[in-house]
């Protein structure tokens, strides 16, 4: 089973905005007052209905819809509400593979495909009842598949397709409709001549190693009904992270220390609070460019200290480039574990 919430971002929003429910709506990762250079994290159905989609640059956006409604994102939120969701399917004691901050997959071993509908039924129910936003969701006999099925069934559905329906469902689709190929490894195949799922299949396994290497085999067996993947248990979240948009110009080297600080503060109590340890610091520094700088710690054991999140990330931030201007600065913890036990925290 693959739940997607459906366009996360936008829709979190929505709950905060009321008085943007049911109109184009724009999810971006500039400042408000400067909204034309960067680009569309997400966007709600109606702003879709212009053309405009998730990746797009912002100034074209506004092209497409030059009074749409436009907020930056707040990703501190919206991780707070991915626990808060990933949670409430973990309590149904399935394996679970969280796969994004808005994805997850589970693995209903033992469940027959109407048990399998009737439990999807009541996840979407309690996601709706709960936290007052949407999902779709795709089942199947494996992740690639059920991930086929939900991307088909949005938004806001739920698609079952069993063991005897998948070669009929995938053959006829796009290439670009099977998870994983993208650009790059549509080009290749296209000049293969290949453009559906089904004729992958038909191809001489060999010479789709000899392209795209192991990766080619596993379109393969995807093609031919054989779909490989598996759902890999992980932590209940993928990390927890807060970040600052830097309103003075420049940002000396005492307010940078500062906000780090901040920062620091409040992953850490934002870890407290949801009960994990962690297993690595990341540094993200976006420029007024809008080029970014992203750098990552990792530890060998589970940790629970504020002071080293604040160490680990003052030590990153030497290596950014001096000589521009920075916009926006952020923390992140990852590698969350679960707490048990009574280990006291610095």
């Amino acid at each position: 089973m693959l739940v997607d919430m459906d366009y996360f971002y936008a829709a979190c929003e929505e709950l905060r905005h009321p008085e943007f429910k049911g109109k184009p709506l724009i999810v971006g990762n500039a400042s408000a007052n400067d909204k034309t250079r960067g680009v569309v994290q997400t966007c709600n159905y109606e702003a879709r209905a212009f053309g405009i989609h998730s990746g797009m640059p912002l100034s074209d956006a506004f092209k497409l819809k030059p009074d749409v409604n436009y907020l930056e994102s707040d990703e501190g939120y919206y991780e707070r509400e991915s626990l808060q969701i990933m949670a409430m399917l973990r309590s149904y004691s399935f394996r679970m593979e969280v796969m994004s901050i808005d994805e997850a997959a589970l693995d209903l071993d033992g469940m027959d495909y109407g048990e399998a509908l009737e439990l999807a039924k009541k996840v979407k129910k309690s996601i709706t009842e709960r936290f007052g936003l949407k999902c779709t969701i795709g089942i199947s006999s494996t992740k690639t598949y059920a991930k086929m099925a939900c991307d088909a069934a949005k938004p806001d559905g739920l698609l079952v397709i069993e063991d005897s329906q998948v070669l009929e469902f995938i053959s006829g689709k796009n290439i670009g409709k099977l998870p994983g190929i993208g650009k790059k490894t549509g080009s290749i195949l296209n000049g293969m001549g290949v453009h559906t799922i089904g004729e992958i299949a038909k191809l001489d396994p060999t010479l789709l190693m000899t392209k795209l290497g192991s990766f080619g085999i596993e379109i393969y067996l995807t093609a031919k009904g054989k779909d490989p993947s598996k759902v890999i248990e992980q932590g209940a979240a993928l990390s927890i992270s807060r970040e600052r948009t830097i309103s003075f110009r420049p940002a000396s080297a005492e307010a940078l220390d500062k906000m780090l600080h901040t920062l620091a503060d409040e992953v850490w109590d934002e870890l407290n609070k949801q009960g994990y340890w962690f297993r690595g610091v990341s540094l993200k520094v976006r420029y007024n460019d809008f080029t970014e700088h992203i750098k990552n710690r990792s530890f060998s054991n589970n940790e629970g200290s504020k002071e080293l999140i604040y160490e680990s990330a003052k030590k990153m931030l030497e290596g950014v480039e001096k000589g521009k201007r920075i916009r926006k600065i952020g923390v992140r913890v990852f590698g969350l574990v679960q707490r048990k036990g009574q280990k006291t925290l610095a």
